[in-house]
């Protein structure tokens, strides 16, 4: 089996930012601080590393956690190019190996799509989802994307609604272009 792991490369080394609090700009008006509910010495206390670049993700062992939680394999070279095309991720790594993950690609101003929340099922229920999500959402709203958005199987659309999102907000239905969906009626001929 031919394990395929990044090595730190200047074309897939991320800026690296791991905040457990963030104070507030000066130019907000709310005391408050930005918080996550599991600090990064936390997870080192239990065994946990975190991850904001690819450098040393382990791209098998990342398709395997795909397949656990029922998402396809994919061919790593796609993965690989996708992941060079992703300004933003988080992951997690117990014993080197990825457990938990999330990533979001964009404009880089106004939008961000977060794309392939997984948490190994053997580490669900521990708050791995949570950690990846929060620092993901955390990194969008400090470089001040608000605009968010993500897909999500009716199944855990319970887990997202915590972190801030809302299913149809205001009315908004998303769409997916599908060729597949077209009746062969209404196909347009230009």
């Amino acid at each position: 089996m031919q394990v395929h792991t990044i090595a730190p490369t200047p074309t897939t080394s991320l800026p690296l930012r791991r905040p457990h609090r963030r104070p507030p700009t000066s130019s907000s008006s709310s005391s408050t601080t930005t918080t996550t509910s599991t600090s990064d010495a936390d997870l080192d206390s239990r065994g946990f590393a975190l991850h904001r670049t690819i450098t040393g993700l382990d791209l098998d062992a990342l398709n395997n956690v795909f397949a656990r939680v029922g998402f396809p394999r994919r061919d790593p070279r796609k993965i690989m190019k996708a992941l060079q095309h992703t300004p933003s991720l988080v992951w997690v790594a117990h014993r080197e190996m990825p457990v938990a993950f999330a990533r979001a690609t964009g404009d880089g101003v106004f939008n961000a799509v977060v794309w392939d929340v997984v948490v190994d099922p053997s580490y669900q229920g521990i708050g791995l989802g949570r950690v990846v999500m929060e620092r993901l959402i955390e990194e969008l709203v400090g470089r001040g994307i608000t605009n968010i958005s993500l897909f999500a199987e009716p199944k855990v659309v319970g887990f997202y609604r915590p972190l801030g999102f809302a299913a149809d907000p205001d009315g908004v239905k998303g769409m997916v272009y599908s060729r597949k969906q077209m009746r062969p009626q209404q196909k347009r001929r230009w």
